[in-house]
């Protein structure tokens, strides 16, 4: 990843950073380990904004840079600086999920200052959940939702860079099929975390589960309890923690994502059609002007 981040001031030598908060915190949890419900979670606690998957999808132009990072750490094509994180991530005081998980003790390395939650996740458990959600959109099994997919792909632009990324993820990261190779999904996952714990001083690191709600978490990141006003005494109450994007929630939100780009797919294609159309009219008009005007000469 090539840094372009940091500006340099000639007349006064002066290096100007594209960070425009601190980064504060490093979730270091891959895919489906309570990556959305934590990003809420410290969302309450005051850390604006949490690199999230979302944040990705929601910037498709950030994808081609963590291609190239992906190529960088697996692939040995060139090298990533805190400079170029900085351009990234510049405006998140916090980052969870993949693709930043991907890369949790790089940025952990990068950002000494940041304290390092490690988000944990029985093996066994994190593959069914993978294995209910996250493949199951990836690889459906109805001919209708791969007809359907393929078509978004095909016309729905804004998908271009999430095919790059997700054939970069597939060639440097994921380097198994889910459904089918479950022991080498687990050696997977169980790496990530062997990485952590071996690439991160364990002082700066807080081993937690989404289970264990807010008392350990908010004493590691030294922030107080969120309260809130209960509605039928008045009284100040914990905060309930977030429970969000279970499997049932996945799916639904997942389907509403895979309409929304069949629409657009759809109004593109018909864009596409009335423009053909009209360049179809436009020339056979010229074309009659000319017999009308020439056709008769010798």
């Amino acid at each position: 990843m090539a840094s372009q981040s940091a500006s340099q001031d000639k007349s006064q030598g002066l290096v100007l950073s594209d960070r425009i908060v601190p980064m504060r915190v490093i979730v270091c949890g891959v895919h489906r380990t309570g990556t959305l419900s934590i990003r809420s979670a410290l969302r309450q606690l005051g850390f604006h904004d949490c690199y999230h998957m979302q944040t990705m999808i929601g910037n498709p132009s950030h994808m081609p840079e963590w291609v190239r990072a992906f190529e960088a750490k697996y692939a040995g094509k060139g090298t990533v600086t805190r400079a170029d994180w900085d351009r990234l991530l510049g405006d998140c005081q916090a980052v969870c999920d993949v693709p930043a998980a991907f890369f949790g003790a790089e940025l952990a390395e990068a950002y000494p200052e940041a304290k390092v939650v490690i988000l944990n996740r029985e093996p066994d458990k994190w593959y069914e959940s993978v294995l209910n959600s996250i493949y199951t959109l990836t690889k459906p099994h109805s001919l209708g939702r791969k007809l359907r997919m393929m078509y978004c792909f095909i016309f729905d632009g804004t998908l271009g860079h999430m095919i790059a990324y997700s054939k970069s993820v597939r060639a440097n990261v994921l380097k198994y099929d889910h459904g089918l190779e479950k022991e080498k999904a687990i050696a997977w996952y169980k790496s990530q975390y062997a990485e952590f714990r071996e690439r991160i001083p364990a002082d700066r690191c807080l081993e937690y589960t989404i289970q264990e709600g807010w008392e350990p978490l908010c004493d590691f990141l030294e922030v107080p309890v969120p309260k809130i006003k209960d509605a039928a005494t008045g009284e100040m109450v914990e905060s309930p923690f977030p429970r969000l994007n279970d499997r049932v929630t996945f799916q639904s939100d997942a389907e509403k994502k895979i309409s929304i780009s069949t629409a657009r797919a759809t109004n593109n294609l018909l864009n596409a059609i009335g423009r053909l159309a009209l360049t179809g009219l436009v020339g056979y008009t010229g074309y009659l002007a000319w017999k009308t005007r020439f056709g008769g000469r010798a």
